[in-house]
């Protein structure tokens, strides 16, 4: 039993280094310009390994931007809570994104590049795909739990919601990495103070109307 604990902990050892390994390469040198030798090489390993691991670059795209996806999960669970209303944890939400974006730019970069990668069935991508309903699902919680405690509209539907949301914010994110400062320095704008205010106002645009509202101040 030991030695079977020591091999999969060895196992998720290199499987760690390899994403690693994929991910500064991504970083550097972008997905399309990267190849499965290139990796091996930056892992130390034979590319025969990384096959046994991976079923092919996209695979491990996948297991790359899965890492980021679970990061900016981890800032937006501990941002959530916090909040004592669906709205405020919606807002807070919003905000722990921007800190995840300013953190992790290049991370953020690659995990946007995700709608251009092809989607090879395989283990990872699979991964990705659950996690990925897992996240919308948690969101669309919150919207309920808003629109139950009458801090959010509650005609809006919850998992259209969480949808909608995460496509404005990641749009958002996404100029603003690709644009933002060239955008914000021709306006003189501070860049944190506009993403707030943006933020704000798609959160705001969420409250009921006070005719909706059941008791808040």
């Amino acid at each position: 039993m030991d030695t079977l604990s020591r091999r999969e902990k060895e196992k998720k050892a290199r499987e760690t280094e390899i994403i690693s390994a994929a991910e500064k390469l991504f970083y550097k040198n972008g997905f399309d310009n990267v190849s499965m030798d290139q990796i091996a090489g930056q892992a130390e390993f034979t590319k025969r390994t990384l096959y046994q691991y991976f079923a092919h670059k996209e695979d491990l795209y996948f297991a790359v931007a899965l890492k980021g996806f679970k990061q900016l999960f981890a800032y937006c669970r501990e941002a959530i809570e916090k909040g004592k209303s669906g709205f405020d944890k919606i807002r807070l939400s919003f905000m722990a994104y921007y800190r995840f974006y300013k953190d992790f730019p290049e991370t953020f970069r690659l995990m946007n590049r995700i709608g251009y990668v092809k989607k090879k069935e395989s283990p990872k991508q699979q991964e990705w795909l659950w996690f990925d309903d897992y996240m919308f699902q948690a969101l669309a919680d919150v919207f309920e739990q808003g629109k139950a405690d009458g801090s959010i509209r509650n005609d809006v539907d919850a998992v259209k919601g969480a949808y909608a949301v995460a496509f404005i914010t990641t749009g958002f994110f996404h100029q603003l990495s690709e644009t933002g400062q060239t955008f914000t320095r021709h306006f003189n704008l501070d860049q944190e103070e506009f993403s707030r205010f943006a933020l704000d106002l798609l959160a705001y645009a969420l409250r009921p109307h006070t005719s909706q509202q059941k008791g808040e101040k």
